[in-house]
């Protein structure tokens, strides 16, 4: 858990040194952590935790399996004040709050700056380009074509890397949003079809390979590290990534001067010229257990409220790699010594995130059958759509599902 635990072991203090004058103290107790399944075998044994962390897409399995409870005091906690209104959407499902978000991340897209001068770019045409980007004034499909030409100049050996063939920012630009909040139902859209068409279009030109899906975070980091990798959409922690095979832990200034010689970030451009960028997030939630009574609540909230303390927030940055979730914390010294996160904390503003659909799995299975289909199968666009469509139909609930 790391700087997690610590954050949690530091609070637990705080909290006992405010309930001196109550006459009470808490206490945690660690329980070894534990996946999923045996999450859903503790609540079928009533031995649920009091608090938890998981992702923010696990909010529908969990409330359905019984093993969390609302936690509707966060609408109206200090902490979240003047909170963005992506939190909202990131802690709400039908209507409660049922997480606090621990972490927070975004997705910009990591290109090299080394391929951008090989191409003939000046040093201000770089330097504007998220400027453009933000104003849509440069578009998703600039960017593939930019690719395109680093790859057949031979500047670099891969176009595209992607954290994951799910990364939903591709989703988001191409404005196929799989998910509507308002009837908690995952969405069949023809807008898929773009995304394939895109994927299709990315194999057959070079820009992406058949084995994307093999080269990870890591494997990614250690391409763009040595000039190999155009571009890689993944999130806020692959900056930390590169620090971290750098060898650079210590050394945040040599670190900043290496990324500020050989990267750029910008959000993922919007394919519309005049549109907004998009950013996909999947954040870390504090979970409260479904055995906490009305009597306990308000200690394992003020417990949860210290975990956020702003100095505590930047710990677990400076550890983690994630972005702080509350403007407090942005304004710590440490957190503004980091340019790359102080720059780019503004993208919180309009990232989204993963429903917590309990259908949204399987949904997403049947979407990454049809790239796979493109990539490994030789399928065109319209046939991976079909398949999806096919697939998705047979397997997520049709009272799940919205077809347009």
């Amino acid at each position: 858990m790391g700087a997690r635990k610590d954050n949690f072991i530091e609070a637990e203090k705080r909290l006992n040194e405010e309930l001196k004058s109550e006459n009470v103290q808490i206490k945690i107790d660690w329980w070894p952590g534990v996946g999923d399944d045996e999450l859903i075998l503790q609540a079928q044994a009533k031995k649920v935790a009091d608090v938890f962390i998981n992702s923010s897409v696990d909010i529908g399995w969990q409330l359905n399996a019984g093993l969390i409870r609302d936690v509707d005091w966060v609408g109206t906690s200090d902490v979240f004040k003047n909170m963005p209104k992506s939190y909202d959407n990131i802690m709400k499902y039908q209507n409660h709050y049922y997480g606090v978000i621990q972490d927070m991340d975004a997705s910009p897209v990591f290109i090299s700056r080394k391929a951008l001068e090989g191409l003939g770019w000046t040093a201000a045409q770089i330097d504007e380009l998220k400027a453009r980007v933000d104003a849509g004034s440069f578009t998703f499909g600039e960017l593939v074509d930019l690719a395109d030409a680093a790859v057949k100049q031979k500047l670099v050996k891969v176009g595209f890397g992607v954290e994951d063939t799910r990364f939903e920012g591709w989703n988001y630009t191409f404005g196929n949003f799989n998910y509507n909040a308002e009837q908690n139902k995952m969405v069949l859209s023809p807008n898929t079809q773009k995304v394939y068409e895109f994927w299709y279009d990315a194999l057959q030109r070079g820009v992406v390979t058949e084995g994307i899906a093999d080269i990870d975070t890591d494997k990614a980091a250690e391409l763009f590290i040595k000039g190999q990798l155009f571009a890689e959409f993944a999130r806020t922690e692959f900056y930390q990534v590169m620090r971290k095979q750098l060898g650079m832990d210590d050394d945040l200034a040599g670190y900043e001067k290496w990324f500020k010689e050989n990267a750029i970030w910008i959000p993922v451009p919007s394919v519309q010229q005049g549109g907004k960028p998009v950013s996909y997030s999947n954040p870390a939630m504090i979970y409260v257990g479904a055995n906490v009574d009305d009597e306990k609540m308000p200690y394992v909230q003020r417990l949860i409220e210290h975990v956020l303390d702003a100095d505590l927030q930047i710990n677990h940055t400076l550890k983690s790699g994630k972005l702080p979730v509350t403007a407090a914390a942005q304004e710590d010294p440490r957190f503004q010594k980091m340019s790359f996160y102080k720059d780019h904390a503004y993208l919180i503003d309009f990232t989204k995130t993963r429903p917590a659909q309990m259908d949204y799995a399987v949904y997403m299975k049947s979407f990454t059958l049809g790239i796979d289909a493109i990539l490994t199968k030789g399928r065109t666009a319209s046939q991976a759509y079909e398949l999806f469509k096919k697939d998705v139909q047979q397997n997520v609930p049709a009272d799940s599902l919205i077809v347009e």
